[in-house]
Protein backbone atom coordinates (compact mmCIF):
# COMPACT_ATOMS: atom_id res chain seq x y z
CA UNK A 1 0.00 0.00 0.00
CA UNK A 2 1.44 3.28 -0.89
CA UNK A 3 1.58 6.16 1.54
CA UNK A 4 0.28 9.30 0.34
CA UNK A 5 2.23 12.30 -0.46
CA UNK A 6 1.75 15.41 1.83
CA UNK A 7 0.84 18.25 0.07
CA UNK A 8 2.97 21.01 -0.86
CA UNK A 9 2.94 24.62 -1.47
CA UNK A 10 4.76 26.43 -3.79
CA UNK A 11 5.36 30.26 -4.06
CA UNK A 12 5.97 31.99 -7.06
CA UNK A 13 8.24 35.42 -6.61
CA UNK A 14 8.17 37.19 -10.05
CA UNK A 15 10.90 39.73 -9.56
CA UNK A 16 10.52 41.69 -12.70
CA UNK A 17 10.10 41.43 -16.75
CA UNK A 18 14.14 40.56 -17.22
CA UNK A 19 14.35 38.58 -13.88
CA UNK A 20 14.40 35.01 -13.63
CA UNK A 21 11.25 33.23 -11.56
CA UNK A 22 11.73 31.84 -7.87
CA UNK A 23 9.93 29.21 -7.01
CA UNK A 24 9.51 28.37 -3.11
CA UNK A 25 8.01 24.92 -1.39
CA UNK A 26 6.72 25.16 1.74
CA UNK A 27 4.47 22.20 3.54
CA UNK A 28 1.18 22.76 4.43
CA UNK A 29 1.92 22.67 8.29
CA UNK A 30 4.43 25.48 7.20
CA UNK A 31 1.65 27.70 5.38
CA UNK A 32 -0.91 26.81 8.48
CA UNK A 33 1.73 27.48 10.96
CA UNK A 34 3.44 31.25 9.76
CA UNK A 35 0.27 32.81 10.52
CA UNK A 36 -0.47 31.14 13.79
CA UNK A 37 2.85 32.09 14.72
CA UNK A 38 2.00 36.06 13.68
CA UNK A 39 -1.44 35.72 15.57
CA UNK A 40 0.62 34.68 18.48
CA UNK A 41 3.35 37.31 18.18
CA UNK A 42 0.18 39.94 17.57
CA UNK A 43 -1.37 38.50 20.65
CA UNK A 44 1.69 38.21 22.71
CA UNK A 45 2.13 41.79 21.67
CA UNK A 46 -1.29 43.07 22.55
CA UNK A 47 -0.52 40.84 26.31
CA UNK A 48 2.81 42.88 27.09
CA UNK A 49 0.75 46.14 26.33
CA UNK A 50 -2.09 45.67 28.47
CA UNK A 51 0.08 44.64 31.17
CA UNK A 52 2.25 47.42 30.86
CA UNK A 53 -0.81 49.51 30.59
CA UNK A 54 -2.49 48.06 33.76
CA UNK A 55 1.60 48.47 35.74
CA UNK A 56 1.47 51.84 34.55
CA UNK A 57 -2.07 52.74 35.75
CA UNK A 58 -1.57 51.09 39.55
CA UNK A 59 1.45 53.33 39.44
CA UNK A 60 -0.85 56.18 38.47
CA UNK A 61 -3.26 55.03 40.61
CA UNK A 62 -0.70 54.71 43.91
CA UNK A 63 0.68 58.49 42.78
CA UNK A 64 -2.70 59.52 42.94
CA UNK A 65 -3.66 58.27 46.00
CA UNK A 66 -1.14 58.93 47.62
CA UNK A 67 -1.27 63.03 46.55
CA UNK A 68 -4.79 62.41 47.49
CA UNK A 69 -3.43 61.61 50.78
CA UNK A 70 -1.14 64.38 50.99
CA UNK A 71 -3.75 66.89 49.75
CA UNK A 72 -6.36 65.77 52.43
CA UNK A 73 -3.56 65.62 54.89
CA UNK A 74 -2.87 69.68 53.66
CA UNK A 75 -5.87 70.58 54.12
CA UNK A 76 -7.05 68.89 57.09
CA UNK A 77 -3.57 71.15 58.71
CA UNK A 78 -5.02 74.39 56.78
CA UNK A 79 -8.66 73.64 58.50
CA UNK A 80 -7.09 73.30 61.81
CA UNK A 81 -5.04 76.51 61.06
CA UNK A 82 -8.30 77.96 60.02
CA UNK A 83 -10.03 77.18 62.65
CA UNK A 84 -7.18 78.08 64.89
CA UNK A 85 -7.47 81.58 63.57
CA UNK A 86 -11.04 81.75 63.90
CA UNK A 87 -10.80 81.33 67.55
CA UNK A 88 -8.07 83.82 68.09
CA UNK A 89 -9.92 86.13 66.23
CA UNK A 90 -13.19 85.56 68.42
CA UNK A 91 -10.93 85.85 71.50
CA UNK A 92 -8.80 89.21 69.89
CA UNK A 93 -13.37 90.10 69.29
CA UNK A 94 -14.30 89.50 72.36
CA UNK A 95 -10.70 90.98 73.95
CA UNK A 96 -11.49 94.24 71.84
CA UNK A 97 -15.44 94.08 73.32
CA UNK A 98 -14.29 93.97 77.00
CA UNK A 99 -11.24 96.87 75.95
CA UNK A 100 -14.08 98.83 74.54
CA UNK A 101 -16.29 98.15 77.89
CA UNK A 102 -13.40 99.76 79.98
CA UNK A 103 -13.23 102.27 77.76
CA UNK A 104 -16.32 103.36 78.13
CA UNK A 105 -16.59 102.82 82.05
CA UNK A 106 -13.44 104.95 82.25
CA UNK A 107 -15.46 108.14 79.99
CA UNK A 108 -18.19 107.33 82.62
CA UNK A 109 -15.85 107.99 85.29
CA UNK A 110 -14.23 110.67 83.25
CA UNK A 111 -17.59 112.38 83.03
CA UNK A 112 -18.28 111.96 87.32
CA UNK A 113 -15.19 113.10 87.54
CA UNK A 114 -15.28 116.29 85.07
CA UNK A 115 -19.10 116.99 86.77
CA UNK A 116 -17.22 116.66 90.49
CA UNK A 117 -14.04 119.15 89.08
CA UNK A 118 -16.99 121.80 87.44
CA UNK A 119 -18.58 121.87 91.24
CA UNK A 120 -15.65 121.86 93.54
CA UNK A 121 -12.85 121.61 90.91
CA UNK A 122 -11.97 125.82 92.21
CA UNK A 123 -11.91 124.25 96.45
CA UNK A 124 -11.12 120.68 96.47
CA UNK A 125 -7.78 118.71 95.80
CA UNK A 126 -7.92 115.47 95.98
CA UNK A 127 -4.58 114.42 95.94
CA UNK A 128 -4.08 116.33 99.20
CA UNK A 129 -6.70 114.41 101.36
CA UNK A 130 -10.24 112.53 101.76
CA UNK A 131 -12.43 114.82 103.13
CA UNK A 132 -12.58 112.72 106.40
CA UNK A 133 -10.24 115.15 108.00
CA UNK A 134 -13.04 117.59 108.04
CA UNK A 135 -14.73 115.11 110.21
CA UNK A 136 -11.41 114.10 112.43
CA UNK A 137 -10.69 117.83 113.44
CA UNK A 138 -14.78 118.57 114.48
CA UNK A 139 -15.00 120.74 111.15
CA UNK A 140 -12.71 123.46 112.50
CA UNK A 141 -12.18 126.23 109.91
CA UNK A 142 -8.57 125.15 109.44
CA UNK A 143 -9.22 121.69 108.67
CA UNK A 144 -11.44 122.90 106.30
CA UNK A 145 -9.13 125.47 104.53
CA UNK A 146 -7.04 121.76 104.21
CA UNK A 147 -8.53 120.09 101.97
CA UNK A 148 -10.02 123.96 100.11
CA UNK A 149 -6.81 124.33 98.56
CA UNK A 150 -6.66 124.92 94.72
CA UNK A 151 -7.87 122.06 92.65
CA UNK A 152 -4.51 120.32 91.17
CA UNK A 153 -5.66 116.99 89.48
CA UNK A 154 -8.10 114.78 89.81
CA UNK A 155 -6.84 111.81 87.71
CA UNK A 156 -3.90 111.16 85.29
CA UNK A 157 -3.99 110.38 81.82
CA UNK A 158 -7.46 110.76 80.73
CA UNK A 159 -5.83 112.13 77.52
CA UNK A 160 -5.21 108.46 76.69
CA UNK A 161 -8.67 107.45 76.64
CA UNK A 162 -9.98 108.21 73.49
CA UNK A 163 -6.32 106.78 72.23
CA UNK A 164 -7.20 103.55 74.05
CA UNK A 165 -10.65 103.74 71.91
CA UNK A 166 -9.14 104.19 69.22
CA UNK A 167 -6.67 101.28 69.91
CA UNK A 168 -9.92 99.23 70.70
CA UNK A 169 -11.69 99.47 67.20
CA UNK A 170 -8.85 99.17 65.40
CA UNK A 171 -9.06 96.06 62.94
CA UNK A 172 -5.35 95.68 62.94
CA UNK A 173 -4.06 95.75 65.78
CA UNK A 174 -2.75 92.83 67.48
CA UNK A 175 -3.69 90.17 70.53
CA UNK A 176 -0.80 91.78 72.71
CA UNK A 177 -2.30 95.03 71.51
CA UNK A 178 -5.24 94.64 72.63
CA UNK A 179 -4.27 93.10 75.86
CA UNK A 180 -1.95 95.72 76.26
CA UNK A 181 -4.29 97.74 75.86
CA UNK A 182 -6.74 96.01 78.23
CA UNK A 183 -4.55 96.12 80.54
CA UNK A 184 -4.11 99.94 80.80
CA UNK A 185 -7.57 100.33 81.33
CA UNK A 186 -8.03 98.26 83.70
CA UNK A 187 -5.45 100.09 85.87
CA UNK A 188 -6.51 103.39 84.93
CA UNK A 189 -10.20 102.13 86.00
CA UNK A 190 -8.90 101.12 89.34
CA UNK A 191 -7.30 104.52 89.66
CA UNK A 192 -9.79 106.41 88.20
CA UNK A 193 -12.35 104.43 90.51
CA UNK A 194 -10.43 105.08 93.76
CA UNK A 195 -10.23 108.83 92.65
CA UNK A 196 -13.82 109.09 92.38
CA UNK A 197 -14.37 107.31 95.48
CA UNK A 198 -11.90 110.35 97.34
CA UNK A 199 -13.85 112.91 95.26
CA UNK A 200 -17.31 111.52 96.73
CA UNK A 201 -16.29 111.65 100.07
CA UNK A 202 -14.72 115.66 99.86
CA UNK A 203 -17.82 116.22 98.01
CA UNK A 204 -20.03 114.95 101.12
CA UNK A 205 -17.48 116.50 103.47
CA UNK A 206 -17.91 119.86 101.67
CA UNK A 207 -21.41 119.55 101.25
CA UNK A 208 -21.60 119.49 104.62
CA UNK A 209 -19.36 122.08 105.40
CA UNK A 210 -21.87 124.60 107.08
CA UNK A 211 -20.15 127.27 104.71
CA UNK A 212 -23.38 128.74 102.80
CA UNK A 213 -25.19 132.45 104.42
CA UNK A 214 -28.29 131.29 105.55
CA UNK A 215 -30.31 134.17 104.69
CA UNK A 216 -29.99 136.59 101.48
CA UNK A 217 -29.38 139.42 104.22
CA UNK A 218 -25.22 139.62 104.78
CA UNK A 219 -25.89 142.62 107.01
CA UNK A 220 -24.88 141.95 110.59
CA UNK A 221 -26.39 143.19 113.76
CA UNK A 222 -24.44 141.18 116.53
CA UNK A 223 -21.64 139.59 116.43
CA UNK A 224 -20.20 136.66 118.31
CA UNK A 225 -18.79 136.75 121.52
CA UNK A 226 -19.64 138.59 124.49
CA UNK A 227 -21.58 141.75 123.89
CA UNK A 228 -23.97 144.13 126.42
CA UNK A 229 -27.43 142.48 126.75
CA UNK A 230 -30.00 144.73 124.79
CA UNK A 231 -32.89 143.79 127.35
CA UNK A 232 -30.84 144.82 130.84
CA UNK A 233 -27.95 145.89 129.65
CA UNK A 234 -24.98 143.63 131.23
CA UNK A 235 -22.73 141.70 129.38
CA UNK A 236 -23.28 138.34 128.11
CA UNK A 237 -22.22 136.03 126.01
CA UNK A 238 -23.32 136.14 122.11
CA UNK A 239 -22.95 132.33 120.99
CA UNK A 240 -23.98 133.02 117.65
CA UNK A 241 -24.35 136.09 115.42
CA UNK A 242 -27.53 138.10 114.23
CA UNK A 243 -28.04 138.74 110.29
CA UNK A 244 -31.15 141.51 109.95
CA UNK A 245 -33.44 141.33 107.77
CA UNK A 246 -37.50 141.40 106.69
CA UNK A 247 -39.87 139.51 107.98
CA UNK A 248 -40.94 136.71 106.11
CA UNK A 249 -37.29 136.47 104.48
CA UNK A 250 -36.32 132.74 103.37
CA UNK A 251 -33.80 130.69 105.58
CA UNK A 252 -31.21 128.43 104.58
CA UNK A 253 -29.60 125.10 105.62
CA UNK A 254 -26.15 125.83 105.42
CA UNK A 255 -25.12 122.63 104.48
CA UNK A 256 -25.88 119.70 104.15
CA UNK A 257 -27.49 117.42 106.88
CA UNK A 258 -29.87 116.00 109.09
CA UNK A 259 -32.68 117.69 110.99
CA UNK A 260 -32.50 116.64 114.83
CA UNK A 261 -34.47 119.44 116.39
CA UNK A 262 -36.93 122.10 115.76
CA UNK A 263 -39.20 123.45 118.87
CA UNK A 264 -39.88 126.66 119.90
CA UNK A 265 -38.63 128.33 123.26
CA UNK A 266 -38.94 130.98 125.76
CA UNK A 267 -35.71 132.96 124.36
CA UNK A 268 -34.82 131.23 121.21
CA UNK A 269 -38.29 131.68 119.90
CA UNK A 270 -39.46 128.87 116.95
CA UNK A 271 -35.61 127.40 116.21
CA UNK A 272 -34.25 124.29 114.14
CA UNK A 273 -31.01 122.06 115.04
CA UNK A 274 -29.28 120.60 111.75
CA UNK A 275 -26.63 117.64 112.44
CA UNK A 276 -23.90 118.07 109.52
CA UNK A 277 -21.99 115.31 111.08
CA UNK A 278 -18.49 115.20 112.30
CA UNK A 279 -19.30 116.87 115.45
CA UNK A 280 -20.97 119.89 113.40
CA UNK A 281 -24.24 121.17 113.93
CA UNK A 282 -26.08 125.09 112.91
CA UNK A 283 -29.19 126.47 114.77
CA UNK A 284 -31.47 128.66 113.55
CA UNK A 285 -33.59 130.97 115.55
CA UNK A 286 -36.17 133.30 116.33
CA UNK A 287 -38.10 132.14 113.48
CA UNK A 288 -41.19 133.34 112.08
CA UNK A 289 -42.22 129.58 110.61
CA UNK A 290 -40.31 126.57 110.60
CA UNK A 291 -41.36 124.30 107.39
CA UNK A 292 -38.61 121.75 107.99
CA UNK A 293 -39.69 118.69 110.50
CA UNK A 294 -37.51 116.37 112.59
CA UNK A 295 -35.98 113.76 110.51
CA UNK A 296 -35.45 115.55 107.48
CA UNK A 297 -32.52 115.23 105.30
CA UNK A 298 -31.92 118.60 103.77
CA UNK A 299 -29.19 119.91 101.18
CA UNK A 300 -27.01 122.84 101.29
CA UNK A 301 -29.25 126.31 100.19
CA UNK A 302 -32.76 124.45 100.98
CA UNK A 303 -35.29 126.66 103.07
CA UNK A 304 -36.15 125.57 105.68
CA UNK A 305 -38.02 128.24 107.62
CA UNK A 306 -38.79 131.86 108.07
CA UNK A 307 -37.32 134.78 108.94
CA UNK A 308 -38.82 136.72 111.99
CA UNK A 309 -38.58 137.85 115.74
CA UNK A 310 -40.32 135.06 117.98
CA UNK A 311 -38.19 134.53 121.62
CA UNK A 312 -36.24 136.99 123.23
CA UNK A 313 -35.47 138.94 120.36
CA UNK A 314 -35.83 142.80 119.76
CA UNK A 315 -36.51 142.96 116.01
CA UNK A 316 -37.00 141.04 112.94
CA UNK A 317 -33.38 139.22 112.58
CA UNK A 318 -31.87 135.61 112.22
CA UNK A 319 -29.65 134.16 115.56
CA UNK A 320 -27.55 131.49 113.47
CA UNK A 321 -25.12 129.89 115.66
CA UNK A 322 -22.81 126.80 115.18
CA UNK A 323 -22.00 123.82 117.40
CA UNK A 324 -18.43 122.33 117.23
CA UNK A 325 -18.21 118.97 119.03
CA UNK A 326 -21.16 120.95 121.87
CA UNK A 327 -19.50 124.07 122.05
CA UNK A 328 -19.90 127.06 120.09
CA UNK A 329 -18.44 128.58 118.21
CA UNK A 330 -17.83 131.45 115.85
CA UNK A 331 -19.65 131.03 112.80
CA UNK A 332 -18.04 133.70 110.55
CA UNK A 333 -14.93 131.51 109.40
CA UNK A 334 -16.99 128.84 108.50
CA UNK A 335 -19.01 131.05 106.33
CA UNK A 336 -18.24 132.01 102.66
CA UNK A 337 -17.30 135.80 102.13
CA UNK A 338 -19.69 138.25 101.28
CA UNK A 339 -18.48 137.70 97.27
CA UNK A 340 -18.32 134.10 96.94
Amino acid sequence: MKRARSMKWSFVVIRGADQSVKQFRVSKKSVVAAPAAAVLAVTGCLAGLQIKAAYQARELKDVIAKQSDQLAETVAVKDQRIAALQRQLAGMSAEAEEVKEKVEELQGLENKLEQFIDKYGDRVNLSSGTGEDVAANGGSPHSARSITEPYASAYAGSSSISEMESVATSPTETEADLESVGAIAEGMKRSMEETLQRAILVRAAVDAYPSEWPTRSRRLTSSFGYREDPFNGTVKFHAGIDIAGKSGDPVFSAADGIVVETGSGGSEGNYITVDHGGGLKSIYMHLLKIEAKEGDAVVRGEKIGLMGSSGRSTGTHLHFQIMENGEAVNPLPYLNSPSS
